[in-house]
């Protein structure tokens, strides 16, 4: 979850290298992750032990948690909630850009847990293909990374992300901390009633951190060159001729 959180403060980086250390970071990291996965190494030793501490912590209230995570999570409707983020942040910032950026974010970073799953091909049991098919569809017979998480941090983050052009420090680290609390409640949620191990749902955040970070790098550059911010509290967004109009007067 940190990872997402990093990843959302992409934007308001101005330093270059430090995105492309980021990158490589969350590269590094997912690859190693996945190797453990596959390998059955060392670091899938930590996925009993946070399973069982999670599930002594069960309460009546969970299971509404997971039903409405598991709703959020069908194909139908994270494509529809997507849409009409992407529609709506074109919209505020009277752009295409933040839209199609938001867009793309989710998409890569879809395709990049699909692919991941092909190769590390870490299966479910006969009762998580069980609980999988209760509270969520279609089931997927592959753990690992989360599905969920993966979308759910690409999505939020790059909202994050737009919502944060031009505003104050304050205003992106509350945005940055929603993000981590949003992501933090679906991961322990499906690792609390056993639909994913600990290191699925940080291989989910790893992938949707590292698409966070490029997509914030694009919106970062449309901005820096188009000479625009995001309207804030309904006031129009400057063009660059506005910007330049300004400039000449003084």
């Amino acid at each position: 979850m940190v990872a997402v959180v990093l990843a959302t403060y992409s934007l308001f980086t101005r330093w270059p290298l430090a995105t492309i250390l980021r990158v490589g970071g969350l590269v590094s990291a997912l690859t190693a992750l996945t190797i453990g996965v596959h390998t059955r190494g060392w670091l899938t030793s930590l996925d009993a032990a946070a399973a069982k501490w999670l599930v002594m912590q069960r309460s009546p209230g969970l299971d509404v948690a997971t039903r409405m995570i598991g709703e959020f999570g069908r194909p139908a409707t994270a494509a529809a909630v997507a849409l009409i983020c992407a529609a709506w942040l074109s919209q505020r910032a009277r752009s295409a850009v933040p839209g199609a950026v938001l867009i793309g974010t989710v998409v890569a970073a879809t395709l990049t847990k699909a692919v991941l799953k092909a190769v590390v091909l870490r299966p479910r049991s006969s009762a998580e293909l069980q609980l999988v098919a209760h509270h969520f569809a279609p089931a997927d017979p592959h753990m690992f990374p989360s599905g969920h998480v993966t979308g759910a941090g690409a999505l939020l983050g790059m909202i994050a992300v737009c919502l944060g052009v031009g505003r104050s420090r304050t205003t992106r680290t509350l945005l940055a901390g929603l993000v981590a609390v949003s992501v933090l409640i679906v991961a322990v949620t499906l690792v609390h009633v056993g639909v994913h191990w600990l290191t699925d749902v940080v291989g989910g955040a790893l992938v949707a951190a590292l698409f966070v970070t490029l997509g914030a790098e694009v919106i970062r550059s449309f901005h820096s060159r188009s000479g625009t911010d995001m309207p804030q509290h309904g006031a129009p967004a400057r063009s660059t001729l506005d910007v330049a109009v300004g400039s000449s007067r003084h």
